[in-house]
């Protein structure tokens, strides 16, 4: 089976992130399976792929915004004889509906939603004009069934073209992680460090993380790792709280799981969110993980780890505070672990090979 994804980009986020270990995970599967990327700025995964010599596709506009798209990802398809082609996110999602109107047939399209919310959803034009994307796909994956609920909610259609998939991590990448020196950013061995690791987006509450840390003792300190448009009202943020001296803003990283294993606790704070892999990567790796409760990451957190109320960072600083107390610590890092091994990528490669399969032989 060939299997071409399509994505806007691989900047920082969950859908780019899940992508660097699903298709490698469905190539192990035997199927042959590339990429096929709007733009390749900001590009932060791009280099996850050329390590695996994982052929990806740019398209040669590089740019997420034109209706030109559509004609490179049509292309690229029926050079490449795609038998299934698989859109992510608003711009992807969007010319790759149109390739397929102009594709007649050829091969099966599908799409997968990763956020419960988005700017399009706040008016009713994009209603109409999103009944009309989704409408060629053949199937519409949902990474929860929060994920689900609201895209039913705002496109209707048939439930049997909706389908839910959870997402997955690669839990031994997670697992073996290595503890680093982050002496350079004055941190010392016996600090508690407390991780965010998250775009700087409306969606993600950094806000709530760093008021937090008023209401710990000194010993925590906070580092946040991601870029994005709201750093330098973060930045602003901590001056204004005199945190300087126990926030630390590490940027963009790939060492991911070595930072994970350096870290006491992981915190995922987040306005809406479709799934919360960077919550599930923390678990698989270890780490206690507390995280914000809202549709779509409190199922992955729940029983797992600890959930607290958005904006909540008198709560928030409570639950940080009481991991000291009768070997609770422990036990949410157990408990953690054994909620993670639930979502395994490999997994989640499988269901989505059976659907392909399921949907070729339909045909």
């Amino acid at each position: 089976m060939k299997i071409l994804h399509v994505i806007t980009s691989l900047e920082l986020g969950g859908a780019e992130k899940l992508l660097t270990e699903l298709i490698p995970a469905q190539i192990s599967l035997g199927h042959t399976v590339e990429l096929f990327i709007l733009s390749d700025k900001n590009a932060v995964f791009l280099d996850n792929f050329k390590k695996k010599n994982i052929p990806v596709h740019v398209s040669k506009y590089n740019s997420i915004k034109t209706w030109k798209n559509m004609f490179e990802i049509k292309k690229c398809a029926k050079k490449g004889k795609f038998d299934i082609v698989h859109s992510h996110l608003t711009h992807g999602q969007y010319w790759t509906s149109l390739a397929s109107r102009i594709d007649f047939g050829k091969r099966i399209y599908i799409t997968t939603e990763h956020s419960t919310s988005n700017n399009r959803r706040e008016k009713f034009i994009f209603k109409i004009i999103d009944r009309f994307i989704y409408r060629p796909y053949k199937k519409i994956i949902s990474i929860s069934p929060a994920t689900e609920n609201s895209l039913v909610d705002w496109i209707g259609g048939n439930k049997k073209r909706f389908e839910i998939i959870e997402n997955g991590v690669d839990l031994s990448r997670f697992s073996q992680g290595e503890k680093i020196d982050l002496s350079s950013y004055g941190l010392h061995e016996d600090d508690k460090i407390l991780i965010m690791i998250s775009r700087f987006h409306k969606a993600k509450d950094q806000d709530t993380v760093i008021k937090a840390m008023e209401f710990l003792p000194k010993i925590y300190k906070l580092v946040l790792v991601g870029d994005g448009e709201k750093r330098e009202e973060l930045e602003n943020l901590v001056k204004e709280k005199n945190l300087s001296s126990r926030v630390f803003f590490l940027g963009i990283r790939k060492d991911i799981p070595d930072l994970l294993k350096t870290s006491y606790i992981s915190i995922q704070s987040s306005i809406f969110e479709g799934f919360g892999i960077t919550a599930l990567e923390s678990m698989s790796a270890g780490v206690p993980t507390i995280a914000t409760d809202v549709p779509g990451l409190s199922a992955i957190v729940k029983d797992g780890g600890i959930l607290f109320s958005v904006g909540d960072f008198k709560g928030l600083a409570k639950i940080i505070f009481s991991l000291e107390r009768n070997d609770k610590y422990n036990k949410i890092k157990k408990s953690c672990i054994e909620k993670s091994k639930m979502y395994d990528i490999k997994i989640t490669a499988e269901k989505y090979i059976n659907l392909y399969k399921n949907l070729l032989e339909e045909k």
